[in-house]
């Protein structure tokens, strides 16, 4: 298959030809961007339903101990605080994929086109990850403390005031985790494509 580049000469080359064959190379090339811009986005897409299922998951269970403990007040406000700490996470992770999932190529002959098309998804994607960034720097120690007191209240005799050191290494455990987790979940899911975007950006520089 022919490279961006070697098309963008083709398509230089002949751009005196008959307008067919300029659609035609046009087409081509329209079509290679798609594929290679759908190609680096897929990673960040799987991201989007890993991290749409386990919101919906964590829900559920935040719901179910609302509705089953929520008779006291201590864990009936923790599970509403769980709920309003990811709420603004799923809007914008909803808002931006969605967008993402939509963007469509404008539709006339032209490389400023099809560079707009990849600009807008790379710009799409830094920004909700500058924002995941910035908002799990509040989200996962908070989060975490939460299900820590949560499982050590409704499942450990004495909960957290009685087992004080049992507490204290469940969450550093979990945060190590939840920090070596979500830093290979950025580099596969958001830095990669990111960086594959912005080379084939550069294409057409």
């Amino acid at each position: 298959m022919l490279t961006i580049e070697e098309l963008k000469k083709a398509w230089e080359a002949n751009r005196e030809a008959v307008q067919d064959h300029k659609t035609y190379d046009h087409k081509s090339l329209e079509n290679i961007v798609k594929s290679r811009t759908k190609k680096h986005m897929k990673k960040s897409m799987h991201y989007f339903w890993g991290a749409f299922f386990l919101q919906i998951l964590v829900y559920a269970l935040l719901s179910h101990v609302i509705i089953k403990y929520g008779k006291d007040i201590q864990t009936l406000l923790l599970g509403v605080g769980g709920v309003l700490l990811f709420l603004p996470f799923t809007i914008i992770l909803m808002k931006k994929f969605k967008r993402m999932a939509t963007i469509k190529m404008e539709n006339h002959n032209s490389g400023r086109s099809i560079y707009q098309y990849v600009s807008q998804q790379h710009s799409l994607l830094q920004s909700f990850y500058a924002f995941k960034k910035r908002y799990e720097i509040v989200l996962v120690p908070l989060a975490t403390a939460i299900g820590v007191f949560l499982t050590f209240k409704l499942f450990v005799p004495g909960g957290v005031a009685e087992n004080p050191t049992g507490a204290l290494i469940t969450f550093v455990i979990s945060m190590i985790s939840m920090l070596v987790s979500i830093r290979l979940e950025n580099k596969k899911s958001f830095e990669e494509p990111l960086h594959e975007l912005n080379d084939l950006l550069k294409e057409f520089e």
